[in-house]
């Protein structure tokens, strides 16, 4: 239904110019009949249910001029009606908050601006309002399972917590919040992709057609959060070294190293000099500032990254990767990296990832038993979204609730509470540590 809106808002508009800006309509205001300003009415009314902000305002002063017949204040009320369905619409499409500002830490970037002359033009041609804003949401199962999840949590009583003991109101803030990044995703989302639900711990590996195969993860720590991001999996390194970054050789490594001078062999780590020559670690001043090597840490079961690195090009030094510390994965909290993730199963998801039949299971373990390190390239890249959900779905389609590890959502509910008739600022700028590769 909604792609066959979208189609004729497109065909109406000839959808190959860039889109105006939404805040400035060259047409000329709309008349709104009295069929289609109850209709907008209705879908105004109804946004708390996708978790925004009530447009209180606008719709109070609609109904003081529901009745007007003067040409002035029939005028007026089409101003204030053409106001409140661009409004909608950019909330609809792209959100309610502008992520710089509500959430920094998420840097993917907000779907186009919605073409405001194209669905004018379509009220013109008595398309319904309500149709042609619902269709600018997220046409994804996980919305429509959230949205759902809120009706029926709004409708119970205040206070009432959960089996966990998280009260309705908690779980009303997570699921605003988590319908809200889902309007700052991309529409049409790849069905064969990655999803890496960092608050819950878990990686989703979707593909058309079966249901998601899932991971046990380890994010970022609390003080190393895990940005949000999109990337791609263009190739899985077996056996691979490890150059940790800048920051953790500073702040970790050589701390340790100068208080244990044969911990740097012991840990399996090659010291480079400015030539890439390999320098015995016996001969290095740890105490040197600047330190002017460079650390790798040879392949092998005690490597950092472990026996297999996702390659994620992104510029934030995050990857997805094995580990040797397998223990944590049993610990209810996972938030224990530098930012990077740790995946349970790697040789499992590596087997998705390369889609092949020469790379089974068996063949994977084979080549890293070899122990040498080896780059193997993925015949399609696969997309990886790196998101910070505090509600989800989970494989019995029912909605879970993670804790909010990194306290991202409460900076997302004071914006998305401004009230809409006034603009938002922007904003931008983000530090990230992340885990080298």
């Amino acid at each position: 239904m909604r792609t066959t809106i979208l189609a004729f808002v497109c065909a109406l508009a000839a959808c190959t110019a860039p889109a105006p800006a939404l805040r400035a309509p060259a047409s000329p205001v709309h008349a709104w009949s009295p069929s289609a300003l109850a209709d907008l009415r209705a879908v105004a009314t109804a946004a708390p249910e996708e978790g925004l902000a009530a447009e209180t305002p606008a719709l109070t002063t609609l109904d003081a001029l529901a009745s007007a017949t003067d040409a002035r204040a029939a005028s007026e009320r089409d101003e204030i009606a053409d106001a409140l369905f661009a409004r909608l619409a950019e909330r609809f499409a792209q959100g309610g908050a502008d992520p710089a500002v509500a959430d920094p830490k998420w840097r993917i970037a907000r779907p186009d601006a919605p073409d405001l002359a194209a669905l004018r033009t379509a009220l013109s041609a008595n398309a319904s309002p309500s149709a042609l804003l619902r269709a600018l949401l997220p046409d994804e199962p996980e919305y429509d399972a959230l949205r759902r999840e809120m009706a029926r949590v709004t409708a119970e009583p205040a206070g009432t917590p959960d089996a966990n003991g998280l009260t309705r109101e908690a779980r009303i803030e997570r699921l605003r919040v988590t319908l809200e990044r889902w309007r700052w995703l991309p529409r049409n989302l790849p069905a064969r992709r990655v999803d890496v639900l960092v608050p819950r711990f878990e990686l989703l590996v979707r593909r058309e057609g079966a249901s998601p195969v899932r991971h046990a993860v380890i994010v970022g720590a609390r003080d190393m959060p895990t940005p949000s991001f999109i990337a791609e999996i263009s190739s899985v390194t077996l056996n691979p070294t490890w150059t940790p970054p800048s920051k953790i050789v500073r702040e970790e490594l050589l701390p340790r190293f100068r208080r244990d001078p044969s911990a740097a062999a012991r840990d399996g780590f090659d010291v480079l000099d400015a030539g890439g020559n390999v320098v015995p670690p016996a001969v290095v001043d740890w105490s040197a500032r600047p330190f002017t090597y460079t650390l790798r840490q040879r392949a092998g079961p005690a490597n950092a990254l472990g026996r297999m690195r996702f390659d994620l090009p992104n510029p934030f030094a995050i990857y997805l990767h094995d580990t040797p510390s397998r223990g944590v994965f049993a610990q209810a909290d996972r938030a224990r990296s530098h930012g990077c993730i740790r995946v349970a199963d790697p040789v499992g998801m590596a087997e998705i990832m390369f889609n092949a039949p020469s790379w089974t299971r068996d063949a994977i373990d084979l080549a890293i038993d070899a122990g040498a390190t080896q780059r193997v390239p993925l015949t399609a890249s696969v997309p990886v979204y790196i998101l910070y959900l505090t509600a989800s779905v989970d494989e019995t389609g029912a909605v879970v609730y993670a804790d909010d590890i990194y306290r991202r959502d409460a900076r997302v509910l004071r914006v998305l509470d401004v009230d809409p008739s006034v603009p938002h600022a922007t904003a931008s700028g983000l530090s990230i540590f992340g885990c080298g590769a």
